[in-house]
């Protein structure tokens, strides 16, 4: 299958938005291009054996590139411009152009591009790793193999790393956990690997079901149910964690619903919130008895832990 290659080009702090309003589009796999990215790695205990010094002298300006079904993609370039000028009009930061390239690819292009920039990503006791590479962990440190394929979750984006710092903090040992909007199923699979004594993982997206499965066999965790419903649909009974990393708007509805699944004392982890939007979230939760006990921020995205 042929696939259309659309680069968006924008700002570092805009970069994970537009790369969401890709991803909320159906782009089967974003990628962002970010020199930033490479110099923060540079500061960082990893250690090279070699580097492009080309990488330094890029442009400013950074890359988020989507990939779509050719068959159809008009359409999508004509609702992402819509998105991409709501979002100049409406942002707090500088977006940049948000000017659009596009370019036909095959399947294996693409696929054999995102492999090439991912990588091992520790977070506390948890190291999420490509399944195709070979991985010695730190002593204590528990490995979750990831390919995520065409479904959100690999361990970078700021929103997973948050919830999985949450989760470690919470402890989810011996608890029944419910993941809502799974994607690759990184958090069901952490989850699992943490103790918890089950985890039902659920996601709207076929193709997003279809990945957290596979990703479930090779981490050998048999404890993990993988459905596709919608939100509250997949899961039943009552749990003593429920993590959620999804959009503003799901979270807002997930809010009036989720309260009959929790056991008493249960704790509720979620993510996906940008700072126009955190107000309206922590509203939705508190009006239905929620206590936000901890409010975490990584780059544009925000994270809250409630009871």
């Amino acid at each position: 299958m042929d696939f259309r290659e659309i680069t968006v080009f924008t700002t570092t702090q805009a970069s994970e938005l537009v790369a969401d309003i890709l991803s909320d589009l159906g782009s089967e796999g974003v990628g962002i291009y970010d020199k930033n990215d490479f110099l923060q790695l540079c500061k960082s205990d990893v250690v090279w054996d070699y580097v492009d010094e080309s990488v330094l002298a890029a442009s400013e300006v950074v890359r988020v590139v989507g990939y779509f079904p050719e068959d159809g993609a008009d359409a999508v370039e004509l609702e992402l411009r819509d998105r991409l000028d709501s979002l100049k009009a409406h942002c707090e930061f500088e977006t940049g152009s948000l000017e659009t390239s596009r370019r036909v690819v095959g399947d294996e292009d693409w696929n054999a591009v995102w492999r090439k920039f991912y990588h091992p990503i520790e977070c506390g006791a948890i190291a999420v790793v490509p399944g195709w590479i070979d991985y010695a962990p730190k002593q204590g440190v528990k490995v979750v193999k990831m390919d995520p394929g065409m479904a959100f979750g690999t361990g970078e984006h700021e929103t997973t790393r948050l919830c999985l710092a949450a989760m470690q903090r919470e402890s989810v040992q011996g608890l029944r956990v419910a993941d809502l909007g799974t994607g690759s199923g990184i958090l069901a699979v952490a989850a699992a690997k943490l103790g918890a004594s089950s985890v039902d993982a659920c996601d709207i997206d076929e193709k997003a079901v279809q990945v957290a499965l596979a990703n479930c066999r090779i981490n050998d965790v048999a404890n993990v149910n993988v459905k596709q419903a919608d939100l509250l649909g997949g899961v039943s009974g009552k749990y003593g964690l429920v993590v959620a990393n999804i959009t503003a708007d799901i979270l807002i509805r997930l809010a009036d619903g989720v309260r009959p699944y929790l056991e008493d004392g249960a704790r509720l982890i979620v993510s996906g919130i940008i700072a126009a939007r955190l107000v309206a979230v922590r509203a939705a939760f508190e009006r239905n008895g929620f206590v936000v006990e901890r409010e975490d921020r990584d780059g544009e995205w925000f994270a809250l832990e409630m009871r």
